[in-house]
């Protein structure tokens, strides 16, 4: 079988059904020796690979939302407190979260994002709450009486030994006057946050996201395999929690590069361990904003991709033309199944390139005035011929 070592990227477009699980990513989850992040549709590759894997030495962990069974993830234990970088790093989340299908609705969901960021900063100055996703669903939960319990906050914690940070303050303040403003679309903006965080408000989901078994920020620090496993009839529901899964997961060990981070006390380098994410069926993920520059900017810091999906059409249509592009020309290597359609024949083809071939041409002439009597002439050319055709 072929490898791929260093720092060179992978990816794999192909139908659904061709044999990408068992030509590629089992095969590359029983090789593969560094840290992995891998999206685990139907649970096959947990149920193939993680006992390999641990036995290799590695930890393993599967977060399955669907389940009570499951390792758990808090995305909101890896966001900083200091004041420095925490409403960065929050809205950073709301960008994964609220994200609209329409481009030209995404007005209302930028709005969305900003009452979810005014909750997330509240619950993190609030001890005696949890700071989860489902504790924020409670307070989306309100619908249109956000806006109320944002000014009875401000009231109770303007000041005294519970009072809230100015930021904080601030941000609850936005949330109280557009509540305020009828025509702002108020109902809207308050009917997106509690969509968006409904999922959170499942018993399952909400166990599994209230804890913290997994460290994805130890990726490289330490051999570990973490597996997002949900059966397929929810990819779609659980795609923006892949997303925030994928994206903490980048951005988290992509901060410092290894020769930077220190040494152990036996000298090796903290970071020592590569990371690979297997990102199958990339677009249930939807956009993925740090994808359009990790593959060209994150691999000094030892991260490694391999991006599986059903078509380069996908791509194009969520990431749009030209970031789609330049995602795809930073991928080093493309396995090719046999394609479904013409066009992407065509440019398979065309990768390719041409070979030589030798072509004998032979052609007859019968002389005039002598019955029976032929002349043969025989001549050899070189000409191009496309390594593969499409047909074939």
């Amino acid at each position: 079988f072929l490898a791929s070592y260093g720092q060179q990227f992978v990816m794999l477009a192909a139908p659904p059904g061709t044999g990408k699980g068992v030509g590629a990513v089992i095969p590359n989850l029983l090789s593969y020796p560094d840290s992995m992040v891998v999206n685990d549709p139907k649970f096959e590759n947990w149920e193939i690979t993680s006992g390999f894997r641990a036995a290799a030495g590695h930890k393993v962990y599967r977060f399955s939302p669907e389940r009570l069974e499951t390792h758990r993830w808090n995305p909101l234990s890896a966001i900083n407190r200091d004041p420095l970088y925490r409403l960065g790093e929050i809205r950073t989340i709301a960008r994964v979260l609220f994200v609209s299908d329409n481009p030209k609705n995404q007005e209302w969901y930028n709005k969305a994002g900003n009452v979810f960021t005014a909750m997330l900063l509240y619950l993190m100055e609030t001890p005696s709450m949890p700071f989860t996703l489902p504790q924020a669903y409670e307070i989306g939960s309100l619908g249109t009486g956000i806006g109320i319990w944002a000014q009875q906050i401000i009231e109770l914690r303007s000041g005294g030994p519970n009072a809230l940070s100015v930021e904080t303050l601030r941000e609850l303040n936005g949330v109280f006057e557009a509540s305020k403003n009828k025509s702002s679309g108020w109902s809207t903006t308050v009917d997106i946050v509690r969509d968006v965080l409904s999922v959170y408000a499942e018993k399952t989901v909400a166990w599994a996201v209230s804890g913290d078994d997994i460290d994805l920020s130890k990726a490289r620090e330490e051999k570990m395999t973490a597996y997002f496993s949900v059966t397929e009839g929810s990819l779609k529901k659980y795609g923006p929690l892949m997303n925030l899964f994928f994206t903490q997961a980048i951005r988290l060990n992509s901060k410092v590069i290894p020769e930077q981070g220190g040494h152990c006390a036996d000298g090796t380098l903290r970071y020592k361990y590569q990371l690979a994410l297997l990102m199958d069926e990339l677009a249930i993920m939807g956009r993925i904003e740090s994808m359009e520059t990790a593959p060209a900017l994150t691999r000094g810091a030892g991260l490694r991709f391999f991006l599986i999906f059903q078509g380069k059409d996908q791509i194009r249509d969520i990431y749009g033309e030209e970031a789609a592009n330049a995602i795809m020309k930073a991928i080093h290597n493309e396995i090719v199944f046999a394609p479904g359609d013409i066009k992407l024949a065509e440019e398979y083809s065309r990768r390719l390139g041409n070979t030589t071939v030798r072509v004998h041409n032979q052609s007859l002439n019968r002389q005039k005035h002598e019955v029976g009597a032929r002349g043969q002439t025989d001549s050899y050319s070189e000409q191009p011929r496309p390594l593969m055709l499409p047909q074939e």
